[in-house]
């Protein structure tokens, strides 16, 4: 029996078999309800009290019932109609029959109504309104509606799934869209939405790209650049399909600004280079161009120890004195704010080049990943630099050190009289350089860092201290394109190298002494941190380091964050077993077992878009292959006890052997060199 009773009158019975996600959606039900009405009535039993019911069926809507009560929607004393049961037994069967056969519809159906909507002329956001929907379900229903009709009617006889027709709803394209079925549906993996959404995607750009970045949404659509949204991924997510139109725009526009810094600047040259990185063997052929800082004059000096003692002053006020927030406490930070710009001033004014100087010189101009046109923070020229305004050159010299080499020291000196008084010489400068532990720190900075900005050309500087970058196993190995490569031409970009354009050691060493502190130090950091040679996580090949691993804790490296597997990096060079076992991590058997049969070059394809956040999965899934990674990229290893003696034991071997026999003593070193790496094998598989 149906009749009308007062929302506030019903209660929700213990009967209703639906016990989970009763509060789910509950907001868009109540928008559907306060624009369309209760179309569905809710089903009760009498309760003792007269006027009283319990709903059997229908909780979800009296919730929403009750939320437009309480949010003023509806009036306190809104009715409703029920269906009245006076058969208590059969109320749990009622409230299961309602909840169990119901059957959802199908999408193709939804996207038909939801379209048919919007032809009526109503927008998506009234009808999302209406429906209890959000605005971006409606379009997407709607993308649905105008698929393919070869792909729609697929949806809507229920050949493919809806995850698979929202990869082909990726682009508007019509004939794509026809075009990539064929193809996929005699695909034995054409049912993989990755799959699909890589063939509808392929020779297109993100709108996150570099480059995509660079040249701007609006001026790329001004050129007649084509854009597709991608409404099943996340908002706002873009694919541009005219990528030869962006290279040329990109082209164009870093030409033009590489022509405007060559003639604001006076250079000889500025290269635009429409990539994310200068390539390395762009570098190697020029020469790198250092300019030298000249000395502070007498009132520069006066200046910058008159501002450094009243920065002092005022920063000592403000730590004891001045209360934040007060006049005198922000007069005291703009004044700081203004010495900081005067010692910058002073600071620039003493690199400044020669305007002969620059036109010899040039630069590269390039794309940084955050889409802004950067400037090469170092200099090249085609040839050695010549300055018109230097000294005239002192001929001789030792490597044009000091220029002493033609100096006339009196009768020449036997070659075994050098060799003993070299040494002597040195034993004393030892003793002394090793009581000054300032000048040894110095010493040791300026060393690494001169075979950094020396690396090409050899600087023979009488030590044995050398901080060599350490060399790729795989010869022509290449990497400047990973987020780590360009952090470290970052950090080399903005290493100071006033101090390397003196033409002597004695002058880069006193150069390189006036720098401050964070300038060493940061020479330091990158000098000892390219030294590092390669190590893994694994045991095999001999590139297992603990300590290595220990670093990496220590510095609490989040790996995922700047290395991630691909097809051509990790996933193609791998056996299968491997990428299922990584997709078991990421999801589970079930995932695993999804794609047990795919082909190798198909598998990993499929890893490597799911671990770089491109599948169309469950956010828990997701979150998980974006952080997924080898065992062998983990900092993970714990440094095992070294047996340091053997090494020790070669040193004794060679201590031990007879001064008298001299015959075979580049044998006896070859052997004990042999020996001693063979030692150092044993060691590093031991570790």
């Amino acid at each position: 029996m149906i009749q009308s009773v007062k929302v506030k009158n019903l209660s929700l019975s213990k009967d209703n078999v639906r016990k989970s996600s009763r509060e789910a959606s509950i907001d868009a039900l109540a928008a559907s309800i306060a624009t369309q009405g209760l179309l569905q009535n809710l089903i009760v039993t009498p309760l003792k009290k007269a006027g009283h019911f319990t709903v059997k069926a229908g909780g979800r809507r009296l919730r929403a019932l009750q939320s437009l009560i309480e949010q003023g929607t509806l009036p306190a004393d809104h009715v409703v109609p029920v269906l009245v049961l006076t058969d208590d037994d059969n109320s749990v069967e009622a409230s299961l029959t309602e909840n169990f056969q119901r059957v959802p519809m199908n999408p193709a159906d939804e996207s038909t109504a939801f379209n048919f909507l919007i032809q009526k002329g109503m927008n998506a956001e009234d009808v999302a309104k209406r429906q209890g929907v959000t605005t971006r379900f409606v379009e997407q229903r709607v993308r649905l509606a105008e698929l393919a009709p070869s792909v729609f009617q697929a949806l809507a006889a229920g050949e493919i799934t809806l995850g698979v027709a929202q990869a082909y709803a990726v682009t508007s394209d019509i004939d794509r869209q026809a075009r990539v079925f064929a193809q996929m549906s005699t695909s034995y993996y054409g049912d993989q939405p990755d799959n699909i959404r890589r063939a509808i995607l392929n020779g297109t750009i993100k709108a996150n790209d570099a480059k995509a970045r660079f040249i701007g949404r609006d001026a790329y659509v001004a050129a007649g650049g084509r854009i597709e949204g991608d409404l099943f991924a996340a908002e706002g997510d873009e694919n541009w399909i005219d990528v030869d139109l962006l290279e040329d725009l990109a082209g164009k526009k870093l030409e033009a600004a590489a022509a405007a810094l060559a003639q604001a600047e006076g250079l000889a040259f500025v290269t635009p280079i429409a990539a994310t990185h200068v390539p390395y063997d762009l570098e190697r052929q020029l020469h790198e161009f250092h300019a030298p800082a000249r000395p502070l004059s007498e009132e520069e000096s006066a200046r910058v120890e008159a501002l450094s003692a009243e920065n002092d002053q005022l920063v000592e006020r403000l730590e004891c004195e001045l209360t934040d927030g007060t006049p005198e406490a922000e007069a005291a930070n703009d004044r700081l704010e203004e010495i900081e710009r005067e010692l910058e001033d002073i600071e620039e004014s003493r690199r400044e080049i020669d305007p002969a100087v620059r036109a010899q010189i040039g630069t590269f101009v390039y794309i940084g990943g955050d889409g802004e046109a950067r400037v090469h923070t170092r200099m090249f020229s085609e040839k050695p630099v010549v300055d018109p305004n230097a000294a005239p050159k002192v001929t001789g010299g030792a490597n044009g050190d000091d220029g002493a080499g033609d100096i006339d020291h009196g009768p020449k000196l036997s070659a075994t009289l050098i060799d003993e008084l070299a040494t002597q010489r040195r034993q004393i400068l030892v003793a002394h350089i090793a009581s000054d532990p300032a000048m040894a720190l110095d010493l040791t900075i300026f060393l690494m860092a001169q075979n950094v900005v020396f690396e090409q050309n050899y600087v023979r500087n009488h030590s044995t201290l050398k901080s060599s970058g350490a060399q790729f196993p795989i010869f022509g190995f290449r990497d400047e394109g990973s987020m780590a490569s360009q952090t470290i031409e970052d950090q080399r970009q903005r290493l100071d190298t006033s101090w390397a354009g003196h033409k002597t050691m004695t002058e880069r060493f006193d150069a390189f002494r006036a720098l401050d502190d964070e300038a060493r130090g940061s020479w330091v950091a990158f000098s000892i941190a390219r030294t590092l040679e390669p190590s893994l996580n694994i045991a095999e090949g001999g590139r297992s380091n603990g300590f290595h691993d220990h670093l990496g804790r220590a510095l609490d490296i989040q790996v995922e964050h700047w290395w991630r597997p691909t097809a051509e990096n990790f996933f193609g060079r791998v056996k299968k077993e491997v990428m299922l076992a990584a997709l078991e991590d990421i999801g589970g058997p079930i995932l695993r077992g999804r794609y047990k049969d795919a082909k190798k070059s198909d598998l990993a394809a499929t890893c490597a878009a799911l671990c770089n956040g491109q599948g169309i999965v469950e956010a828990e899934i997701r979150e998980k292959a974006t952080a997924w990674l080898p065992d062998a990229m983990r900092f993970d290893a714990i440094e095992q006890p070294e047996t340091i003696a053997l090494r020790s034991t070669f040193i004794d071997e060679a201590d031990d052997v007879d001064p008298g026999d001299d015959g075979d003593d580049v044998d006896d070193e070859s052997d004990l060199e042999d020996a001693s790496h063979d030692g150092q094998d044993d060691l590093s598989e031991a570790a």
